[in-house]
């Protein structure tokens, strides 16, 4: 495998960010997401929701809680998919969760990144308010359709035990973590209550982390910042991407193409493992750093550092690790995992 994905993401989010993204971002930052989803359309001028206030601090605080990784889930839902047993109306609500995952085998571009962004559940409520009829395709929208066709089956079985312990909560101005495609955990022979208790348990923990990321995606000072999920489909299954993009508070006076961006990227590919990247955009000057977890991975970046220069128009440095991770501000999560 070479190192295409990795470079079309990275290549595609200077220029989105820059031009297609950010259409959809400053619309969206006029709107405040909710905590949950509504059922019908939400008002059209929502009251504004700071970070910090009592209901903001218990709805982290409750989300932090339930969140899971979104990968484990789509390994369950691409398996339940293929099971008899599986209801036609959880089926296909399973296809619309999966057909949001953005393919790497195609070619990777400004506009398939700002779909992503678009799709990914952040802005869902923002774009509830006032709306009538059925919502664009929408992650969370999703995945609330999910829950709600598992919970009308009416069966409950005994879910196994979690396999893998959850990624660490999203904070704003913390670090980032990718999620590797994972095998499924649904039992080979698993009956259609246990397959219902299994994704209905993944759902409400995906679930729970969108709402934690539009939690720290809520204005806070003069910086504008997102935070949010990609899943990408790979030969080896779902990987989901974490990603934040945050615009200078300062560079709101200017005009837009002095604007300074920064955007973070984590994702975890095989062969590459875990690969972080770290890009800073003003006008068109822009400077990439880009981390491997694995040595042989940072070996391969550096031999190929012309050409991820020449398609990233940028200055690209390379190190070895992880980015390190800031200390965590008063009232953050702290992850024990570990």
């Amino acid at each position: 495998m070479n190192l295409s994905p990795i470079t079309a993401i990275a290549a595609a989010l200077r220029a989105g960010v820059v031009a297609a993204v950010t259409d959809d971002l400053a619309a969206a930052a006029a709107g405040t997401p909710e905590l949950t989803a509504p059922s019908a359309p939400a008002p059209a001028s929502p009251a504004p929701l700071s970070p910090g206030t009592p209901a903001i601090d218990m709805a982290r605080a409750a989300a932090a809680g339930r969140q899971g990784g979104l990968a484990p889930l789509l390994a369950d839902l691409a398996q339940a998919l293929a099971t008899p047993a599986v209801p036609a109306a959880v089926k296909a609500a399973i296809g619309q969760v999966l057909a949001l995952q953005t393919p790497t085998d195609e070619p990777i571009t400004a506009q398939t990144i700002a779909q992503a962004v678009s799709q990914s559940g952040l802005f869902l409520e923002a774009r509830l308010a006032g709306l009538e009829g059925e919502p664009p395709p929408d992650l969370k929208a999703a995945l609330l359709k999910l829950q709600a066709a598992l919970a009308a089956g009416g069966t409950q079985g005994r879910a196994p035990a979690a396999r893998t312990p959850p990624p660490a909560p999203p904070a704003r101005n913390g670090g980032l973590s990718a999620q590797p495609a994972a095998p499924s955990g649904l039992p080979t022979d698993a009956d259609a209550a246990t397959i219902t208790e299994v994704l209905a348990r993944g759902a409400d923990q995906a679930l729970a982390r969108q709402t934690l990321h539009q939690l720290a995606s809520l204005p806070d000072g003069p910086a504008t910042a997102w935070m949010f999920e990609a899943p990408f489909a790979t030969p080896q299954g779902a990987t989901v991407a974490q990603f934040a993009i945050e615009r200078d508070g300062r560079g709101a006076e200017r005009a837009n193409r002095e604007a300074v961006w920064r955007v973070r990227l984590s994702i975890d590919i095989e062969p590459l493992g875990p690969i972080h990247v770290h890009l800073t955009a003003g006008g068109e000057r822009s400077a990439v750093t880009v981390w491997a977890e694995r040595p042989d991975s940072l070996r391969r970046l550096r031999r190929e550092a012309a050409d991820l220069a020449a398609a990233l128009s940028a200055d690209v440095r390379f190190q070895a690790g992880a980015p390190r991770q800031p200390a965590p501000s008063a009232g953050s999560f702290v992850d024990e995992s570990s």
